[in-house]
């Protein structure tokens, strides 16, 4: 008996360094994770894509999950008509609700908000102290309207403006080792909101204690305006709450800000495609189906907001397509990024305008109704060997979900 076990013992010994020797490093993104889901080359569907893209029922999820710092929120109401705070994490409201919930640590902030009040307004990013001793504040952001990056097709307008900045690790603004004393407060950024524009932006912040961070619509431009009716009435405009059919905007606080994970993929023997669900939700059904959920949930929110962070404004990808070439020959296997919108006129005007890493070459994507599919790359992936396909993004404003990436091979 002992013979046997130890003869076993050896034999799952080399078997276990003959698959180590022929694995990537399981330690590193360039290798196979050991949760990657391995997409198996029967899931592929035979033959060339005959449609612009592939339907949402016919859609595989990604491997990932949501993960990295929580995320504070401004985009409820959207459509600013008067002064007040917009959004905040300190107290309950009678009108509005929420709740207290110090933000401490690494955080993100994002916002977006279009004026309509019939006159100019200037909009403040305020953090305070509510604290007895001071507090360290560090970070880094950009916050950009349509009027200073006007927004007239591909790669224009604020918003692909933040989304860049981030990507390119190139903040419009930056600010360390602030000292906030006791329930003080410090202006992160104020910006003019001319009748009728639209502002969007995008901060990570440190706070070495638990802080309260508000979005204030005033008509000065005065801080001490702003630090006011952050105290005072919510600022009137277009609310947009959840229901049983509808996530509503958000404005809060979410779990998380950031989606990653590595996803095998196996080639198939014949030509075929296959496409993978993109920031996605599941409580809505499209075309009958439930795609996969890649919304971080609320921690703390005005009541009258979403209670999941619906498209995913101002969040983070980072996605690993692994692929695998079992074959003795080299395959040719071509990436998009696509939207499930299609139609005969674009409305809306665009579904995505924002730019990508892929592999370290920046792609400005572009998709609309009409020309929905976007191509983002063709690789040769060598025989019995692999290929990764890194992505890396973040999810700009006025995108419309869901997206999808499809692949394609001869």
């Amino acid at each position: 008996m002992k013979k046997k076990m130890g003869l076993f013992m050896s034999l799952s010994i080399i078997l276990w360094i003959f698959l180590s020797c022929q694995m990537p490093d399981s330690d590193s993104k360039d290798g196979v994770l050991l949760s990657a889901r391995t997409v198996l080359s029967t899931e592929w569907t035979t033959g060339a894509l005959q449609s612009a893209v592939i339907s949402p029922e016919n859609l595989k999820p990604l491997e990932g999950s949501i993960s990295g710092p929580e995320i504070w929120k401004s985009n409820n109401p959207e459509a600013i008509y008067g002064d007040g705070w917009l959004s905040l994490n300190s107290r309950t409201d009678n009108q509005r609700g929420g709740s207290r919930y110090p933000l401490n640590g690494k955080f993100n902030v994002y916002l977006f908000h279009v004026n309509k009040s019939g006159s100019t307004k200037y909009l403040h990013l305020i953090v305070t102290n509510p604290n007895e001793d001071p507090v360290t504040l560090s970070g880094k952001g950009s916050m950009y309207t349509n009027t200073e990056k006007p927004l007239n097709g591909a790669g224009t307008g604020q918003s692909f403006a933040v989304s860049r900045d981030w990507l390119l690790n190139t903040p419009r603004t930056s600010f360390s080792n602030v000292s906030i004393a006791k329930y003080q407060a410090y202006q992160v950024y104020r910006i003019q909101l001319n009748n009728g524009a639209m502002v969007d932006g995008r901060y990570e912040i440190n706070a070495s204690e638990g802080v309260f961070v508000y979005s204030v619509i005033t008509s000065t431009g005065s801080l001490t305006d702003a630090i006011n009716k952050s105290q005072g009435a919510p600022a009137s405009g277009e609310i947009r709450t959840p229901s049983a059919t509808t996530y509503g905007r958000e404005a809060g606080v979410y779990a998380a800000s950031e989606f990653s994970g590595t996803t095998v993929i196996m080639l198939p023997e014949n030509q075929s495609h296959i496409g993978f669900a993109l920031d996605t939700e599941a409580k809505l059904p499209k075309n009958g189906v439930y795609l996969q959920d890649q919304t971080a949930p609320a921690v703390a929110r005005m009541d009258d907001s979403s209670e999941s962070t619906f498209g995913n404004y101002g969040h983070y990808y980072d996605i690993v397509l692994q692929i695998h070439n079992p074959f003795s020959e080299n395959r040719q296997v071509t990436l998009s990024f696509a939207s499930t919108i299609t139609g005969t006129v674009n409305t809306p005007s665009f579904t995505y305008n924002g730019p990508l890493n892929l592999n370290g070459t920046i792609k400005n994507v572009y998709t609309r109704p009409t020309d929905p599919k976007y191509w983002l790359a063709t690789w040769t992936i060598p025989a019995n060997g692999y290929f990764n396909g890194k992505l890396k993004f973040y999810i700009p404003g006025l995108i419309t979900i869901p997206l999808e990436l499809i692949l394609e091979t001869n």
